[in-house]
């Protein structure tokens, strides 16, 4: 029919989800330049992937928050959080080096795991130059560090992007260097990560829904406010045509005209509720000017000053999300990246996790302000070499008390500088007051006397070691003397080959590094199958022990016993038994019925090939056939137990018991 209605949405949430992320798209393409969609992740495959996302998570938004927050419509606030175009990961990665923490993380993971030569195996031998800042680490050089953090950053293949770049999109096939480096880190430690960001997603959303109910609230009361005067308005409007109209006062204010004797009661009412009108107007775009900065300030808030946040809500919301708790910034760096290799919905929906992750991002040492060694102010001041000052007696004087010796049960008296070594191996630096005057410097920045102190003590020594030199032993350089051009020449085909040598021994080092690593791996799973296989042959000896104990006594017929097990039991894994007399099997036969009983019927293998646990009952077994279920036990690695009475009820009890083991 041509007057056919159309259908009804089969599903309105995906209509409201898709209706809030086009508007937010459309007021993006207005306000910016095309290449937004790419800066802000709304082009189409962007785009449709976080729709997607949405309305994977819009079930459990609603189940936290939707009773919590009824004047809230959760699918449209959801959609608003998901689809503002706010700050994005590549922002927040161009700004402060995400891929750069999660390096970090990985390393830290690996050195913990003793798998660093692997890890070597693994990088790029070519340097391509990571974009570093300035930095030093106490663990892992700075090149290390810049091809670890290549690896991450071009995951995707190279370009500006590295976090979610287009490339992300295209299949991808076969092993590349960011999975091998991944799979050094154990799953469960991977896992714990992504929870732990996850729970951040969480935790933001909470802190967000609780500072923007009271401007929805707000916003509601003033609409609904609006709606009563609106039907005020229309009531005197249905009473004003049934009256003569006055003449009005050409450009006459509101007031004046309110203030007109000849005008009717009804009329000043009209001009009164129009005064009415445009205060709650200029009220509702106050609240919508609110909304919408909190909107926008609240997932880069970190990002921004404290003022600038007070400026955009209250000062509680405010300081709850500039001060979010984060355990660990590097492990949420890596989580990043981790949940998006998994392409989970929790980072494509953007929001709450963008939030998160700047603020993880914010907390990098890096992310504040780049160290610039010609003003810091302590080793130079505006180019000008700062000398050290002279060695301070006091770190060398032995006032406190040493370890004793035992031998000569002498305690002798230590300094400081020989605790230190006898603890790190390690030197004093010889100028230990270099970063004496920072204390008032940070004292300012709001430290405690003992924390400025503390803090000053480390960086002395931080900065110290990354400031190391590597000398010739006669103390001369390479370049001490001219260099003939003959000479030089020679010397640089001498470098060629020996660099060619080298590259050769590198990779058969490399190869052999390779070859140990794999025959370790080897060797520890042949190991651990061993230990397994002894394992269960101690368990079983001390079972044939135990018999042939209690058959040397004589030991009388077992009292029967109530059961302590209720049966028939019913077992989860394939167990089969072999031996046993005809009423002992016929007895134990409906108390454990899963179990196959065998008797002395040896004659397919495959049946112990199958089998979890293999019984044995030694008080009525034939050599021949015992000797041949052992054989198969021991060729196809099976568990082997056996009974150790002759009551068919106490083993029963055994089997259950033994299952019951297995649960556990």
């Amino acid at each position: 029919m041509a007057n056919k209605k159309k259908n009804a949405s089969a599903n309105p949430n995906l209509d409201t989800v898709k209706d809030v992320f086009r508007k937010n798209r459309h007021i993006t393409n207005r306000i910016q330049q095309k290449t937004v969609f790419e800066a802000t992740d709304l082009s189409e495959k962007y785009y449709a992937r976080r729709i997607k996302a949405v309305m994977h998570l819009l079930p459990e938004m609603k189940k936290r928050y939707a009773a919590k927050y009824p004047e809230m419509d959760m699918v449209s606030e959801f959609a608003e959080a998901a689809s503002f175009p706010s700050i994005t990961y590549d922002i927040i990665d161009w700004q402060m080096d995400v891929c750069l923490g999660a390096a970090v993380w990985l390393l830290d993971r690996i050195w913990e795991q003793e798998k660093m030569q692997q890890l070597c195996d693994l990088l790029p031998k070519e340097d391509d130059g990571a974009e570093l800042p300035v930095i030093y680490d106490t663990r892992f050089s700075e090149e290390l560090l810049g091809r670890t953090k290549n690896v991450a950053a071009n995951r995707y293949g190279e370009g500006e992007r590295h976090i979610i770049p287009p490339t992300f999109f295209d299949k991808r096939e076969g092993a590349d260097t960011f999975h091998a480096v991944l799979a050094l880190v154990p799953d469960e430690v991977k896992e714990q990560a992504a929870a732990h960001l996850r729970q951040k997603f969480w935790e933001w959303a909470d802190r967000y829904f609780e500072g923007l109910y009271p401007i929805i609230r707000e916003q509601k009361r003033l609409e609904k406010k609006l709606e009563r005067i609106h039907r005020e308005i229309h009531e005197l409007s249905v009473q004003k045509l049934r009256q003569k109209k006055p003449a009005a006062l050409p450009f006459a204010s509101l007031d004046m005209l309110a203030a007109n004797t000849l005008m009717s009661g009804t009329a000043k009412e009209v001009l009164q509720i129009g005064r009415q009108l445009t205060e709650l107007e200029e009220a509702l775009d106050d609240v919508s000017d609110r909304l919408s900065d909190y909107r926008f300030t609240i997932f880069q808030i970190n990002l921004m000053g404290k003022q600038d946040a007070l400026d955009s809500m209250e000062e509680k919301h405010a300081e709850a999300m500039r001060h979010f708790p984060i355990d660990d910034p590097y492990e949420l760096c890596f989580a990043l990246l981790y949940l998006l290799d998994a392409d989970d919905d929790f980072v494509w929906a953007y929001s709450f996790m963008t939030g998160a992750v700047c603020r993880a991002a914010c907390m990098l040492p890096w992310s504040a302000e780049p160290y610039d060694e010609a003003y810091d102010g302590f080793w130079f001041d505006e180019d000008a070499w700062i000398p050290p000052h002279p060695l301070d007696s006091a770190w060398y004087e032995q006032n406190y008390i040493g370890d004793e010796d035992l031998e000569d049960d002498i305690v002798s008296d230590v300094s400081l500088a020989q605790l230190v070594y006898q603890s790190t191996g390690a030197l004093l630096p010889r100028d230990m007051q270099r970063f004496d005057s920072g204390v008032k410097w940070l004292r300012r920045k709001g430290l405690k006397p003992s924390q400025a102190s503390m803090l000053c003590a480390v960086m002395n020594i931080l900065g110290e070691a990354s400031r190391q030199q590597k000398y010739l032993p006669d103390g001369t350089t390479a370049e001490t003397s001219p260099i003939e051009p003959a000479a030089a020449e020679q010397a640089a085909e001498e470098n060629a080959q020996l660099k060619r040598e080298l590259t050769q021994l590198k990779a058969q080092m490399k190869k052999i590094n390779h070859d140990l690593s794999q025959e370790n791996a080897i060797l520890q799973d042949k190991l651990s199958k061993a230990e397994k296989a002894s394992a269960a042959m101690a368990q079983e000896l001390t079972d044939l022990r135990e018999i042939v104990f209690n058959q040397q006594r004589s030991v009388p017929q077992e009292k029967e016993e109530p059961a302590k097990i209720a049966f028939p039991y019913r077992t989860d894994r394939r167990v089969i038994a072999f031996g046993g007399h005809d009423s002992w099997l016929r007895e134990i036969k409906f108390k454990v019925p899963d179990v196959r009983f065998m008797g002395e019927d040896i004659s397919s293998a495959e049946v112990i090939r199958r089998a979890d646990v293999v019984w044995i009952q030694t008080n009525c077994i034939g050599h021949n056939t015992y000797y041949n279920v052992i054989d198969l036990v021991r060729r196809y690695g099976r568990k082997v137990r056996y009974f150790k009475y002759a009551s068919a009820v106490k083993c029963a009890e055994q089997v259950a018991e033994e299952e019951e083991k297995s649960k556990a």
